[in-house]
């Protein structure tokens, strides 16, 4: 897959992904928020606040590994590589793998108070990962890397890291959709 398939892809998903936030999420009361259709699962909150701390952990090393790939001058690459760590990243977030992962507990928001806002930090955090992807077209997102957080080695490129964040936010905001349903 070339670069820019990638990024034209990933910008229509986030686009979606905003549009569908916008209107099924943005107005809910917060009783259908925090409903929780069993004990052991999370509610539509806790969804949407594990993947604003994965925004708030990465956006900004993305924008970081962008601008200093434009300083470089590193140009658009051409087709997407991916290392072993962000190909495992992918498969597990993809929405058509049905195994369930346990989050890490840094991620996992089952017993904190969270309220309505998280919604709306969600929208905000998605239209930041759209100017990313944006921003991204005039650098070589293989080359540029971010460092994986919580961990004292390994790195992500920009290309992986990127599809792993809009990948994994159609997971959770499908699970979101169907904890309405």
């Amino acid at each position: 897959m070339s670069q820019q398939d990638l990024l034209d892809r990933l910008e229509t998903d986030l686009r979606k992904l905003l549009e569908e936030a916008r209107a099924q999420f943005a107005n809910l009361d917060p009783v259908t928020l925090q409903r929780r259709p069993d004990p052991e699962a999370w509610n539509i909150l806790e969804c949407f606040a594990h993947l604003n701390r994965y925004a708030e952990d990465y956006i900004p090393g993305l924008e970081r590994a962008i601008h200093k790939a434009k300083a470089r001058r590193w140009g658009p690459g051409y087709d997407i590589r991916y290392s072993g760590r962000g190909r495992r990243a992918i498969r597990r977030a993809d929405p058509a793998n049905t195994k369930q992962y346990k989050a890490a507990k840094l991620y996992n928001f089952r017993q904190q108070s969270i309220g309505p806002e998280m919604i709306k930090s969600f929208i905000i955090n998605a239209e930041r990962l759209l100017r990313i992807v944006q921003s991204a077209r005039s650098v070589d997102i293989n080359r540029a890397s971010v460092p994986k957080k919580h961990s004292w080695i390994g790195k992500y490129s920009v290309a992986n890291l990127l599809e792993y964040l809009v990948t994994h936010a159609r997971r959770h905001v499908l699970q979101a959709q169907r904890l309405l349903g």
